[in-house]
């Protein structure tokens, strides 16, 4: 099969359209041989098969290797989406090792193209309960990406699968213990605010409405409340936390004059991102303005989708309305029902959110090298007067691996009934 053509990532960080560039075993190990120092590096037969060890300190750690490449098929796989063959004759070496507590077997993945090296580790604890026969480890772009910038990147797939990717000349810091596992101050932050008690339960639009007004929040009163309440609650958090030099809310509620229209201001690395609360159901979520996004992206180079997903109750379905009635009698009793519209009860009936219950958020970074990818048009339609809206982005669930730099999933709350 002819060696399709898929993306491939330079050293200087730019991007190619190309055929891979698969290093065969040999060279794996004569690169991994410089890296490591050849004195620490020996092969050893097992099975008929010649394994590349690497001794340090008491340890020896058994290197298990194959090249990284596109999926191809007939191209029916995202350009972006690489993978590791995994031999079935792994299981048995690690059978083999598993009675020397001193070995360690690593199944180690090699990227190559253009003399630019990155290795990725398929932590193999949940790859060995697979048959492994014709099987495969998933990486994606991305993921050599952000390991080229930081030296290493982490993650775990939708699958519970954990990798690690690493820069060539970190792999021995890596191997040794010694490379700091790079720790994104943000993450931390964003796994702060996900421990509060709102997240994994049920949150009801006649609770979150009130809470909102009378903290003041302007956008209190908008009816796709829990994307506000969402941006409410994490302004506050910051503000708490005084964590403003790192993480600002700079939504409409704040916003100065010759700011781009986003929720969140990174100040220490410099660029923005954006909160997203959505239905869990819907296979995308709607992006923000085209021109101000691309204008964002030629700036600060990369920018982070924050989306909350979570369950929906709609009023209409089981509730016979209630938030919607609870919404317009709250803002009548508050005298902030529009004067220039006649009282409506069941005004917005139809898409009214009775309550929602957050169940995992995502954090998804779109860079110079695969904000193409994720982006596609959606569908504004027109203002009242009319006029049409503004083109804005929408952003595809499925096949988001390629984007994703941070995950959690909420625990969740058993209750007997939503929130009152």
């Amino acid at each position: 099969m002819a060696n399709l053509k898929s993306e491939q990532l330079r050293s200087d960080l730019s991007l190619d359209i190309n055929s891979d560039q698969p290093l065969s075993i040999s060279e794996m190990i004569k690169n991994i041989e410089n890296i490591l120092g050849k004195d620490n590096c020996y092969i050893e037969k097992i099975n008929n098969k010649k394994l590349l060890c690497y001794r340090h300190r008491n340890k020896v750690e058994v290197l298990l290797l194959a090249a990284i490449t596109y999926m191809g098929g007939n191209g029916q796989h995202p350009i972006y989406k690489k993978r590791m063959q995994l031999k079935k004759w792994y299981k048995d070496i690690i059978e083999y090792y598993n009675d020397k507590p001193n070995y360690n077997v690593r199944f180690i993945g090699v990227y190559h193209y253009q003399s630019n090296i990155i290795f990725t580790e398929f932590i193999k604890d949940s790859y060995i309960k697979k048959k492994m026969n014709s099987s495969a480890a998933h990486v994606y772009t991305n993921d050599l990406y952000q390991a080229m910038k930081d030296g290493t990147f982490k993650r775990k797939d939708r699958n519970k699968n954990e990798l690690v990717a690493i820069k060539y000349i970190k792999f021995k810091d890596y191997l040794d213990g010694n490379l700091r596992e790079y720790n994104n101050d943000l993450f931390n932050i964003f796994a702060m605010f996900n421990d509060n008690d709102y997240f994994g339960k049920w949150i009801s639009a006649k609770v979150a409405i009130p809470e909102m007004y009378e903290n003041k929040w302007n956008k209190w009163k908008e009816t796709e409340w829990p994307g506000w309440y969402l941006e409410f609650k994490i302004d506050n958090f910051i503000k708490e936390k005084c964590l403003e030099s790192k993480i600002l809310y700079v939504g409409s509620s704040h916003k100065k004059e010759g700011e781009l229209d986003f929720d969140l201001w990174f100040g220490e690395e410099n660029f923005y991102g954006d909160l997203k609360a959505s239905d869990i159901t819907k296979k995308e979520a709607p992006g923000n303005d085209q021109k101000n996004f691309i204008e964002c992206i030629n700036k600060y180079d990369k920018f982070w989708y924050i989306i909350y997903e979570h369950n929906t109750v709609k009023d209409s379905v089981e509730k016979d309305y209630e938030a919607t009635r609870f919404r317009a009698n709250y803002l009548k009793e508050k005298n902030e029902w529009p004067k220039n519209k006649p009282f409506d009860e069941l005004s917005y009936c139809k898409r009214m959110k009775n309550s929602v219950k957050f169940i995992k958020m995502y954090i998804i970074e779109l860079n110079r090298i695969n904000f193409r990818n994720v982006l596609s048009d959606f569908n504004q339609g027109k203002q009242p007067n009319g006029d049409p809206r503004k083109p804005k982005f929408k952003i595809p669930k499925n096949n988001i691996d390629n984007f994703i730099v941070y995950e959690q999933e909420f625990i969740q709350i058993e209750e007997n009934e939503q929130s009152n």
